[in-house]
Protein backbone atom coordinates (compact mmCIF):
# COMPACT_ATOMS: atom_id res chain seq x y z
CA UNK A 1 0.00 0.00 0.00
CA UNK A 2 1.39 3.36 -1.06
CA UNK A 3 1.15 6.19 1.44
CA UNK A 4 1.27 9.87 0.64
CA UNK A 5 4.69 11.32 1.51
CA UNK A 6 4.71 14.06 4.10
CA UNK A 7 6.01 16.67 1.68
CA UNK A 8 3.00 16.07 -0.64
CA UNK A 9 0.36 16.65 2.02
CA UNK A 10 -1.17 19.78 0.53
CA UNK A 11 -3.74 20.04 3.33
CA UNK A 12 -1.08 21.05 5.85
CA UNK A 13 -1.20 24.73 6.81
CA UNK A 14 1.61 24.74 9.35
CA UNK A 15 4.33 25.83 6.99
CA UNK A 16 5.64 29.39 7.30
CA UNK A 17 5.43 31.22 3.98
CA UNK A 18 8.13 33.88 3.57
CA UNK A 19 7.19 36.29 0.80
CA UNK A 20 6.93 40.06 0.46
CA UNK A 21 4.29 42.01 -1.45
CA UNK A 22 6.50 42.89 -4.42
CA UNK A 23 7.51 39.24 -4.91
CA UNK A 24 3.88 38.14 -4.64
CA UNK A 25 2.84 40.77 -7.23
CA UNK A 26 5.61 39.68 -9.62
CA UNK A 27 4.49 36.05 -9.42
CA UNK A 28 0.83 36.99 -9.83
CA UNK A 29 1.71 38.97 -12.97
CA UNK A 30 3.20 35.87 -14.60
CA UNK A 31 0.01 33.78 -14.41
CA UNK A 32 -1.83 36.02 -16.91
CA UNK A 33 -1.70 34.87 -20.52
CA UNK A 34 -2.77 38.30 -21.76
CA UNK A 35 -0.66 41.37 -21.00
CA UNK A 36 -3.71 43.56 -21.55
CA UNK A 37 -5.69 41.60 -18.95
CA UNK A 38 -2.87 41.95 -16.45
CA UNK A 39 -2.61 45.73 -16.97
CA UNK A 40 -6.34 46.09 -16.39
CA UNK A 41 -6.34 43.82 -13.34
CA UNK A 42 -3.27 45.58 -11.91
CA UNK A 43 -5.05 48.95 -12.08
CA UNK A 44 -8.11 47.59 -10.29
CA UNK A 45 -6.06 45.89 -7.57
CA UNK A 46 -4.08 49.09 -7.00
CA UNK A 47 -7.35 51.00 -6.55
CA UNK A 48 -8.44 48.51 -3.90
CA UNK A 49 -5.11 48.72 -2.06
CA UNK A 50 -5.35 52.52 -1.98
CA UNK A 51 -8.86 52.24 -0.58
CA UNK A 52 -7.72 49.72 2.06
CA UNK A 53 -4.96 52.04 3.24
CA UNK A 54 -7.42 54.94 3.60
CA UNK A 55 -10.42 53.27 5.17
CA UNK A 56 -9.13 50.17 7.01
CA UNK A 57 -6.28 49.24 9.30
CA UNK A 58 -4.88 46.94 6.63
CA UNK A 59 -2.14 47.83 4.17
CA UNK A 60 0.28 46.04 1.89
CA UNK A 61 0.69 42.31 2.42
CA UNK A 62 -1.51 42.45 5.53
CA UNK A 63 -4.45 43.37 3.29
CA UNK A 64 -3.70 40.33 1.12
CA UNK A 65 -3.49 38.02 4.14
CA UNK A 66 -6.34 39.19 6.37
CA UNK A 67 -8.84 41.21 4.32
CA UNK A 68 -12.24 39.61 4.87
CA UNK A 69 -15.77 39.73 3.56
CA UNK A 70 -16.65 42.77 5.69
CA UNK A 71 -13.90 44.86 4.08
CA UNK A 72 -14.84 43.67 0.59
CA UNK A 73 -18.50 44.52 1.14
CA UNK A 74 -17.51 48.02 2.30
CA UNK A 75 -15.28 48.38 -0.75
CA UNK A 76 -18.00 47.43 -3.23
CA UNK A 77 -20.40 49.77 -1.41
CA UNK A 78 -17.80 52.49 -1.99
CA UNK A 79 -17.62 51.64 -5.69
CA UNK A 80 -21.39 52.11 -5.95
CA UNK A 81 -21.55 55.34 -3.93
CA UNK A 82 -21.58 58.87 -5.41
CA UNK A 83 -18.30 60.77 -5.59
CA UNK A 84 -17.65 63.24 -2.80
CA UNK A 85 -14.79 65.72 -2.39
CA UNK A 86 -13.84 65.47 1.28
CA UNK A 87 -12.77 61.82 1.53
CA UNK A 88 -9.41 61.13 3.25
CA UNK A 89 -6.30 61.70 1.17
CA UNK A 90 -5.82 62.91 -2.38
CA UNK A 91 -8.39 61.85 -4.93
CA UNK A 92 -7.26 59.25 -7.45
CA UNK A 93 -8.58 59.37 -11.00
CA UNK A 94 -10.85 56.37 -10.50
CA UNK A 95 -12.75 58.17 -7.72
CA UNK A 96 -14.02 60.69 -10.25
CA UNK A 97 -15.91 57.90 -12.01
CA UNK A 98 -18.05 56.96 -9.00
CA UNK A 99 -20.54 55.37 -8.93
CA UNK A 100 -19.63 52.39 -11.12
CA UNK A 101 -22.18 50.36 -13.07
CA UNK A 102 -22.50 46.58 -13.29
CA UNK A 103 -19.90 46.05 -16.08
CA UNK A 104 -17.19 47.98 -14.19
CA UNK A 105 -18.08 46.27 -10.90
CA UNK A 106 -17.78 42.85 -12.55
CA UNK A 107 -14.35 43.74 -13.99
CA UNK A 108 -13.10 44.81 -10.55
CA UNK A 109 -14.65 41.70 -8.99
CA UNK A 110 -12.74 39.50 -11.47
CA UNK A 111 -9.45 41.29 -10.77
CA UNK A 112 -9.71 40.98 -6.98
CA UNK A 113 -10.93 37.38 -7.22
CA UNK A 114 -7.82 36.52 -9.23
CA UNK A 115 -5.59 38.35 -6.75
CA UNK A 116 -6.98 36.78 -3.57
CA UNK A 117 -7.34 33.43 -5.28
CA UNK A 118 -3.62 33.47 -6.06
CA UNK A 119 -2.91 34.31 -2.41
CA UNK A 120 -4.49 30.97 -1.50
CA UNK A 121 -2.01 29.09 -3.72
CA UNK A 122 0.81 30.73 -1.73
CA UNK A 123 -0.93 29.76 1.54
CA UNK A 124 -1.13 33.41 2.54
CA UNK A 125 -4.80 32.84 3.34
CA UNK A 126 -7.32 30.01 3.36
CA UNK A 127 -10.33 31.46 1.54
CA UNK A 128 -11.16 33.95 -1.17
CA UNK A 129 -13.38 36.68 0.36
CA UNK A 130 -14.38 38.04 -3.04
CA UNK A 131 -16.51 34.94 -3.66
CA UNK A 132 -18.93 36.13 -1.00
CA UNK A 133 -19.70 39.38 -2.83
CA UNK A 134 -22.97 39.58 -4.76
CA UNK A 135 -23.11 42.05 -7.62
CA UNK A 136 -25.70 42.67 -10.30
CA UNK A 137 -25.60 40.50 -13.38
CA UNK A 138 -23.47 41.99 -16.10
CA UNK A 139 -25.50 42.80 -19.18
CA UNK A 140 -24.00 42.39 -22.62
CA UNK A 141 -23.16 45.82 -23.95
CA UNK A 142 -24.94 46.76 -27.14
CA UNK A 143 -22.16 47.94 -29.41
CA UNK A 144 -22.32 51.09 -31.49
CA UNK A 145 -22.48 50.05 -35.16
CA UNK A 146 -21.34 52.66 -37.66
CA UNK A 147 -23.05 52.85 -41.04
CA UNK A 148 -20.81 52.44 -44.12
CA UNK A 149 -20.67 56.19 -44.83
CA UNK A 150 -20.00 56.90 -41.15
CA UNK A 151 -16.97 54.59 -41.32
CA UNK A 152 -15.67 56.70 -44.23
CA UNK A 153 -16.11 59.88 -42.20
CA UNK A 154 -14.55 58.33 -39.09
CA UNK A 155 -11.39 57.13 -40.83
CA UNK A 156 -11.11 60.43 -42.73
CA UNK A 157 -11.26 62.25 -39.40
CA UNK A 158 -8.60 59.93 -37.98
CA UNK A 159 -6.45 60.64 -41.08
CA UNK A 160 -6.52 64.36 -40.25
CA UNK A 161 -4.77 63.50 -37.00
CA UNK A 162 -2.14 61.18 -38.55
CA UNK A 163 -1.61 58.21 -40.84
CA UNK A 164 -0.94 56.16 -37.73
CA UNK A 165 -4.38 57.01 -36.37
CA UNK A 166 -6.06 56.23 -39.71
CA UNK A 167 -4.39 52.80 -40.01
CA UNK A 168 -5.33 52.00 -36.43
CA UNK A 169 -8.97 52.94 -37.05
CA UNK A 170 -8.94 50.93 -40.28
CA UNK A 171 -7.70 47.78 -38.56
CA UNK A 172 -10.51 47.99 -36.02
CA UNK A 173 -13.29 48.72 -38.52
CA UNK A 174 -11.87 46.76 -41.47
CA UNK A 175 -10.70 43.28 -40.38
CA UNK A 176 -12.16 43.83 -36.90
CA UNK A 177 -8.98 43.17 -34.91
CA UNK A 178 -8.90 43.44 -31.14
CA UNK A 179 -6.88 46.09 -29.30
CA UNK A 180 -4.13 43.75 -28.09
CA UNK A 181 -3.82 42.22 -31.56
CA UNK A 182 -3.27 45.61 -33.23
CA UNK A 183 -0.77 46.58 -30.54
CA UNK A 184 1.39 43.51 -31.25
CA UNK A 185 1.42 43.59 -35.08
CA UNK A 186 4.96 43.55 -36.48
CA UNK A 187 5.72 44.88 -39.95
CA UNK A 188 7.72 41.81 -40.96
CA UNK A 189 4.64 39.64 -40.44
CA UNK A 190 2.96 41.05 -43.56
CA UNK A 191 3.40 39.02 -46.74
CA UNK A 192 1.95 38.91 -50.24
CA UNK A 193 -0.09 36.21 -51.99
CA UNK A 194 -1.81 36.39 -55.40
CA UNK A 195 -5.07 37.68 -53.91
CA UNK A 196 -3.37 40.42 -51.85
CA UNK A 197 -1.66 41.26 -48.58
CA UNK A 198 -1.82 38.82 -45.67
CA UNK A 199 -0.96 39.18 -41.99
CA UNK A 200 0.50 36.51 -39.72
CA UNK A 201 -0.26 37.56 -36.15
CA UNK A 202 -0.92 36.30 -32.63
CA UNK A 203 -4.49 36.23 -31.43
CA UNK A 204 -5.44 37.84 -28.11
CA UNK A 205 -4.62 36.01 -24.91
CA UNK A 206 -3.22 32.92 -26.58
CA UNK A 207 0.05 31.67 -27.98
CA UNK A 208 -1.77 30.87 -31.21
CA UNK A 209 -1.17 32.48 -34.57
CA UNK A 210 -3.51 33.08 -37.48
CA UNK A 211 -3.19 34.33 -41.05
CA UNK A 212 -5.87 36.67 -42.39
CA UNK A 213 -6.39 38.78 -45.50
CA UNK A 214 -5.90 42.51 -45.10
CA UNK A 215 -8.77 44.36 -46.85
CA UNK A 216 -7.62 46.03 -50.09
CA UNK A 217 -8.74 49.57 -49.10
CA UNK A 218 -6.33 49.54 -46.14
CA UNK A 219 -3.22 48.78 -48.20
CA UNK A 220 -2.53 52.33 -49.49
CA UNK A 221 -2.69 53.72 -45.95
CA UNK A 222 -0.44 50.95 -44.61
CA UNK A 223 2.09 51.54 -47.42
CA UNK A 224 2.13 55.26 -46.71
CA UNK A 225 2.59 54.66 -42.98
CA UNK A 226 5.45 52.20 -43.48
CA UNK A 227 7.18 54.33 -46.15
CA UNK A 228 9.55 51.46 -46.93
CA UNK A 229 10.10 50.29 -43.32
CA UNK A 230 10.54 46.50 -43.19
CA UNK A 231 10.54 45.68 -39.48
CA UNK A 232 9.43 46.76 -36.04
CA UNK A 233 5.95 47.40 -34.65
CA UNK A 234 3.33 48.60 -37.12
CA UNK A 235 1.84 51.19 -34.75
CA UNK A 236 4.77 52.93 -33.10
CA UNK A 237 4.81 55.20 -30.08
CA UNK A 238 5.97 58.74 -30.75
CA UNK A 239 7.49 58.95 -27.27
CA UNK A 240 11.09 58.49 -26.24
CA UNK A 241 12.89 55.60 -27.97
CA UNK A 242 15.27 53.27 -26.12
CA UNK A 243 18.70 52.33 -27.44
CA UNK A 244 19.64 48.70 -27.98
CA UNK A 245 22.44 47.86 -25.53
CA UNK A 246 24.07 45.45 -27.99
CA UNK A 247 23.85 47.28 -31.32
CA UNK A 248 23.58 50.84 -30.01
CA UNK A 249 20.69 51.56 -32.39
CA UNK A 250 17.46 53.27 -31.39
CA UNK A 251 14.60 50.78 -31.12
CA UNK A 252 11.00 51.26 -32.16
CA UNK A 253 8.53 51.20 -29.25
CA UNK A 254 5.03 49.97 -29.96
CA UNK A 255 2.03 52.05 -28.91
CA UNK A 256 0.14 50.25 -26.15
CA UNK A 257 -3.57 49.46 -26.09
CA UNK A 258 -4.40 52.52 -23.99
CA UNK A 259 -2.91 54.77 -26.67
CA UNK A 260 -4.82 52.97 -29.42
CA UNK A 261 -8.03 53.34 -27.42
CA UNK A 262 -7.49 57.10 -26.98
CA UNK A 263 -6.91 57.66 -30.70
CA UNK A 264 -10.15 55.89 -31.61
CA UNK A 265 -12.15 57.74 -28.98
CA UNK A 266 -10.76 61.12 -30.03
CA UNK A 267 -11.56 60.59 -33.73
CA UNK A 268 -15.02 59.29 -32.83
CA UNK A 269 -15.80 62.33 -30.68
CA UNK A 270 -14.87 64.65 -33.54
CA UNK A 271 -17.42 62.75 -35.67
CA UNK A 272 -20.06 62.98 -32.96
CA UNK A 273 -19.84 59.33 -31.87
CA UNK A 274 -18.88 57.80 -28.54
CA UNK A 275 -17.09 54.67 -29.70
CA UNK A 276 -14.36 52.25 -28.63
CA UNK A 277 -12.05 49.88 -30.56
CA UNK A 278 -14.35 46.94 -29.87
CA UNK A 279 -17.23 48.83 -31.48
CA UNK A 280 -15.10 48.58 -34.61
CA UNK A 281 -14.96 44.80 -34.32
CA UNK A 282 -18.73 44.64 -33.80
CA UNK A 283 -19.27 46.87 -36.84
CA UNK A 284 -16.96 44.74 -38.98
CA UNK A 285 -18.69 41.50 -37.98
CA UNK A 286 -22.18 42.96 -38.46
CA UNK A 287 -21.37 44.24 -41.95
CA UNK A 288 -19.76 40.92 -42.89
CA UNK A 289 -22.97 39.12 -41.94
CA UNK A 290 -25.04 41.42 -44.18
CA UNK A 291 -22.49 41.66 -47.02
CA UNK A 292 -23.93 41.35 -50.57
CA UNK A 293 -21.61 38.37 -51.18
CA UNK A 294 -23.52 36.54 -48.44
CA UNK A 295 -20.53 34.70 -46.90
CA UNK A 296 -21.39 31.67 -44.80
CA UNK A 297 -21.34 32.09 -41.04
CA UNK A 298 -18.54 29.48 -40.92
CA UNK A 299 -16.34 31.71 -43.10
CA UNK A 300 -17.09 34.71 -40.92
CA UNK A 301 -16.35 32.70 -37.76
CA UNK A 302 -12.98 31.60 -39.15
CA UNK A 303 -11.96 35.09 -40.20
CA UNK A 304 -12.83 36.67 -36.83
CA UNK A 305 -11.43 33.77 -34.77
CA UNK A 306 -14.64 32.55 -33.16
CA UNK A 307 -15.20 28.94 -32.11
CA UNK A 308 -18.90 29.27 -31.35
CA UNK A 309 -21.59 30.53 -33.71
CA UNK A 310 -23.42 32.19 -30.82
CA UNK A 311 -20.39 34.41 -30.18
CA UNK A 312 -20.34 35.56 -33.81
CA UNK A 313 -24.07 36.19 -33.97
CA UNK A 314 -23.94 37.89 -30.57
CA UNK A 315 -21.94 40.72 -32.13
CA UNK A 316 -24.58 41.40 -34.74
CA UNK A 317 -26.44 44.64 -34.15
CA UNK A 318 -28.12 45.70 -37.37
CA UNK A 319 -30.72 47.97 -35.77
CA UNK A 320 -29.07 51.08 -37.21
CA UNK A 321 -28.69 49.63 -40.71
CA UNK A 322 -31.34 50.28 -43.35
CA UNK A 323 -32.91 47.11 -44.72
CA UNK A 324 -30.92 45.17 -47.30
CA UNK A 325 -27.27 44.30 -47.86
CA UNK A 326 -24.39 46.63 -47.01
CA UNK A 327 -20.67 46.62 -47.81
CA UNK A 328 -18.01 47.60 -45.33
CA UNK A 329 -15.94 50.22 -47.23
CA UNK A 330 -12.77 49.15 -45.40
CA UNK A 331 -13.67 45.48 -44.92
CA UNK A 332 -12.47 42.34 -46.61
CA UNK A 333 -13.85 41.51 -50.07
CA UNK A 334 -15.86 38.37 -49.43
CA UNK A 335 -16.01 37.54 -53.14
CA UNK A 336 -12.24 37.36 -53.68
CA UNK A 337 -10.64 37.35 -50.22
CA UNK A 338 -10.85 35.58 -46.83
CA UNK A 339 -10.98 31.83 -46.22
Amino acid sequence: MTTTPRWADRARRDRTVEIDLSTFDERWAKIHKSEETYRKYRRYVDLFMIWAERYTELAGLDAVKTCGLDELEDYFDYLQSPHWDDHPGDCVSECQNLPYGAPSLKAKYDALSSYFGYAITHQLRGTNPVKGIKIGKRQRKKRMILLPWEIHDFIAEARKESLRSAVTAGLFYGPGLRCEEVENIDVEKFYEVPRGRMLHFRRKGEDRWQDIDIPHPLNPMIDALLDGRKNGPLIMSTGRRTRNKTTGELEHTRLDSSGLWRMVQAAGERCGHKISPHDGRATSITLSLVDPAQPSVDRVMTYYDHHDIDVTLGYRNADRLPAGFHRNPFGVDWKTQAP
